[in-house]
């Protein structure tokens, strides 16, 4: 598709039906001749990479790329980006829907706000409840005093912005749904592939701050998340969650304040170990850890010959 101008980007694993709902709810609200779709499958299960396959043919311009490894977020991402020739990138998750037109409006803001690096929009639970869509960098003040303590130390205080109708900066924004300036994405080297999940939105809003661009929230425009629905929860997924936020802290944080706030969240599971069974499992793992990605689920991953 020469000629287009938005390129969506969802990774599929195992959830062929959220997957073609998804697509299918894009192209309810958005011009068909001017967006492109890469679907990543991230070696799902052969049954359901057939299916996806099987339901995605009523799109003509919906582009399947098949990994034989999980690559994980990031790396699934990046892999779609390679098969992308939009001037904007959209990243969603596949447990998404769309509720309403917007790209034609989020293509508008971007090229009349010369420091947009990123956008995010409004996101709405199942019930249409709006849910949480950015938030506070995750550092010392953030880890050990808590977001009320940052916030009270924060001269750009996010809660002033809250009721905002019009489009404001934050530190971040939840990554189900990320919309790009493709050179700039490309700029700051995308999504940081050595993340198997988690924090990859936290890393690429940083980096792209220290470059001078800003992560804007824009609160008029929504979309539904089916929150969980794509990932599932174990205790390994968990752990993740920790194994990826070390890593990203010590990357842009620097070792002083990711050791504070390593021996500070080691100290807290310690008291709370005894209590719960994924307490221990996470205090356990947490003295292994450090902010390698050794004992991430990246390393677990096996090539899928099919």
């Amino acid at each position: 598709m020469k000629d287009c101008k938005v390129s969506v980007i969802i990774i599929n694993y195992n959830t062929s039906q959220l997957t073609f709902e998804c697509i299918q709810s894009l192209f309810q609200y958005e011009n068909k001749e001017q967006t492109e779709v890469i679907v990543v499958d991230n070696a799902s299960q052969i049954n359901d990479y057939e299916r996806l396959i099987e339901m995605l043919r009523v799109f003509s311009n919906v582009t399947i790329v098949r990994s034989k490894m999980n690559l994980g977020f990031g790396g699934g991402n990046m892999l779609g980006v390679q098969y992308a020739t939009g001037d904007f990138l959209v990243f969603v998750n596949s447990d998404v829907l769309f509720v309403e037109s917007l790209f034609g409006k989020l293509v508008a803001f971007a090229d009349a706000t010369q420091d947009m690096g990123v956008a995010g929009i409004q996101i709405l639970d199942a019930e249409k409840d709006k849910s949480i869509s950015y938030r506070y960098f995750e550092g010392v003040r953030y880890k050990l005093l808590g977001r009320k303590f940052l916030e009270f130390t924060k001269k750009d205080k996010l809660s002033d912005k809250k009721d905002s109708k019009i489009p404001f900066t934050v530190d971040f924004i939840i990554g189900s749904f990320m919309f790009f300036k493709t050179e700039v994405f490309q700029e700051v080297g995308g999504f940081d592939t050595n993340i198997f999940l988690y924090y990859e939105e936290t890393d690429v809003c940083y980096r792209l701050k220290k470059s001078g661009y800003q992560t804007y929230f824009i609160p008029e425009l929504q979309y539904i998340h089916l929150e969980g629905k794509s990932s599932g929860h174990n205790l390994q997924i968990k752990l993740e969650h920790w194994i990826s936020y070390f890593y990203v802290t010590r990357k842009n944080f620097g070792l002083l304040r990711y050791l504070i706030i390593k021996n500070f969240l080691l100290i807290m599971y310690f008291f709370k170990a005894p209590f719960k069974k994924k307490n221990r499992f996470v205090f356990k793992n947490m003295l292994r850890m450090n902010q390698s990605l050794a004992l991430s689920l990246k390393h677990q991953q096996k090539i899928n010959p099919k």
